[in-house]
């Protein structure tokens, strides 16, 4: 059995002084709604408590789907490293980028720097498949095995206007994508396919959702997975995509550090453990969230597949 551990939506706290040179104005809108809201909803402590409860669960792999930061800043990549290390190694965690991990960038910007470890393909040929993708996509789809358990980071993270938070994943990195699940599908894996925003259709608003969502929804039709995991949305989410041997769970959790007394669910991970079944996969979900009494709790187990 493989148990793997998915939180998202870390939005890191306490925000760093920002330097003068970095509020570019989507930040320093930001920066207000941090000040006057946010602030209260993304608690260090309860993140902190959420942390200490899945290490004691003892995972064999943690995943985390963006958003680790709030405005993209140079001093919250660092600090959100630091914050990556409490949680395990790049053998034992695996991140992708939200859009909040580059709020602000320019459009070229391809560098998350102190992450880059925790984004990469652990075996030679198991990286990019159709060429390698250009800007904030560079290095993605990138894949980590572990067994026959393969583990597929996606970045949906492109800069947007204000007011807006929508993803894309772009032709190149849709192509490499479906070359993998194909691959890896036919190798005999379980794969798991990481992506920030909600992949299918319909799933979040139009200046919040995945740009490319009906291609994505294409893509896991013609190829198939036996497992997506996102977050962006801040709420539990499960749904069923079609995919090319029946139906693929699509599994989204709340904020990881989002307080009880916020108007969103209290923050939660999901612990999903994979089981060969035959010519499959057995896949059981189990959610531990966030208490009013400020403690975790199980709340949730379900069956997922087949």
């Amino acid at each position: 059995m493989f148990t793997l551990a998915h939180l998202s939506d870390i939005h890191l706290a306490p925000l760093p002084a920002p330097r003068l040179a970095d509020l570019t104005p989507k930040r320093a809108l930001a920066l207000v709604n941090w000040v006057r809201q946010r602030r209260f909803l993304h608690r260090r402590e309860v993140l902190d408590l959420l942390t200490a409860d899945l290490l004691a669960q003892r995972p064999d792999h943690i995943a985390v789907t963006g958003d680790l930061v709030n405005m993209g800043m140079p001093q919250e990549l660092i600090a959100a490293r630091e914050w990556l290390n409490t949680l395990g190694t790049p053998e034992r965690v695996t991140t992708i980028p939200g859009n909040h991990d580059v709020y602000g960038w320019r459009r070229g910007a391809s560098d998350f720097g102190p992450w880059r470890d925790y984004m990469c393909s652990n075996a030679p040929g198991t990286g990019q498949a159709s060429g390698p993708s250009q800007g904030h996509h560079a290095g993605f789809p990138f894949v980590k095995t572990y067994g026959r358990i393969a583990l597929i980071g996606t970045s949906t993270a492109v800069p947007t206007p204000p007011l807006w938070a929508t993803g894309r994943l772009g032709k190149s990195q849709r192509r490499a994508l479906g070359h993998l699940l194909s691959t890896l599908g036919d190798d005999g894996f379980c794969r798991v396919v990481l992506i920030h925003h909600p992949p299918l259709p319909g799933q979040a608003s139009a200046s919040r959702g995945l740009e490319d969502a009906a291609e994505m929804a294409e893509s896991l039709a013609c190829e198939g997975a036996e497992l997506v995991l996102h977050g962006h949305n801040h709420r539990p989410m499960l749904a069923f995509a079609q995919g090319l041997r029946g139906r693929i769970p699509v599994v989204g959790v709340p904020s990881a550090s989002m307080h009880p007394d916020s108007h969103a669910p209290s923050a939660r991970y999901n612990l999903l453990t994979i089981v060969p079944a035959g010519d499959g996969w057995r896949i059981g979900l189990t959610g531990r969230q966030y208490g009013p009494d400020g403690q975790m709790h199980e709340i949730e187990r379900l069956h997922l597949a087949p």
